[in-house]
């Protein structure tokens, strides 16, 4: 998430690269085409929904307090 915030300041990786970031702002830069800021909105939404259910799968499969029945 830093770096995509860092790209789409223009502050991360070197401009032409890919990355999220970069497709944001160039979503944003061309508003009469708007499936390109959905698209990077969508895979950072898909990103950061599946790296909130991983951690809690490896919170629950690690938790001590856990019992089994």
């Amino acid at each position: 998430m830093t770096l995509t915030a860092l790209d789409f300041l223009g502050f991360g990786l070197p401009p032409g690269s890919p990355s999220l970031g970069e497709l944001l702002s160039q979503g944003k830069a061309n508003v009469q085409a708007p499936w390109l800021g959905l698209t990077g909105f969508f895979s950072i939404a898909v990103m950061l929904s599946l790296l909130i259910f991983i951690g809690e799968a490896v919170r629950d499969a690690f938790d001590p307090r856990k019992t089994f029945r």
